[in-house]
């Protein structure tokens, strides 16, 4: 297989509601977190989905951690995946895909809107380029890339690149191991507008000013 480091910084947006600080950023809150389960059962058992030499904590890293404490549609021995675009328009695609699935489901009337927040970082180590491999990119069956990326991931892979399912054109990063990346920042808010059936346009939040 190939492997190539992407050069494009990578974005992922997360909605709002959760924490821009999390118990990954130091010690002390770590330590709460296994006390009183402040944040999450599964991140406050972070050993359970994560390798201890693949640990990372620090500023920018909470994001980054807690991806892998949940599984999603790319899951892997029961963990999550740190799903990342080539830009923020593709990150906010694969987003809303997966949201308005959630929405329409709950009948979330027209006129309403999320706001989420992007981080960016740089891939750190050199993944498997599966661009060539339509076979494991579908829309709605998970089952393909399931299997590839346990596979991958038993073989002590980083992680794989891929062309975007959501946004054609664009390409699209699926993390493995923490120590793929580099720690994250945080690069903005944005609110996206859902018409009842789907999020249909989106803006850049800019800073609040005092009236």
């Amino acid at each position: 297989m190939n492997r190539v480091k992407p050069e494009w910084k990578h974005h992922r947006v997360i909605h709002s509601k959760h924490p821009p600080v999390d118990c990954f950023e130091s010690p002390d809150s770590m330590i709460l977190a296994e006390l009183e389960s402040a944040t999450s059962d599964r991140i406050a058992h972070w050993p359970r989905y994560v390798d201890k030499a693949d640990f990372r904590a620090g500023p920018g890293w909470s994001p980054v951690m807690a991806s892998f404490c949940y599984p999603a549609e790319g899951r892997t021995r029961n963990r999550g995946t740190y799903y990342a675009g080539d830009s923020v328009e593709t990150a906010l695609r694969e987003w809303v895909y997966h949201a308005g699935n959630v929405w329409r489901g709950f009948g979330v009337g027209n006129d309403f809107s999320a706001v989420v927040r992007c981080y960016t970082g740089h891939v750190a180590e050199a993944l498997v380029d599966l661009r060539n491999q339509s076979q494991y990119m579908h829309e709605t069956n998970y089952e393909p890339g399931q299997k590839v990326a346990a596979d991958l991931l038993n073989a002590g892979e980083f992680g794989v690149l891929y062309h975007s399912v959501r946004n054609p054109g664009a390409e699209a990063i699926a993390l493995f191991r923490p120590p793929a990346t580099t720690p994250v920042v945080q690069a903005g808010h944005y609110t996206l507008y859902w018409d009842g059936q789907r999020f249909t346009k989106y803006a850049r939040l800019e800073e609040f000013r005092p009236l």
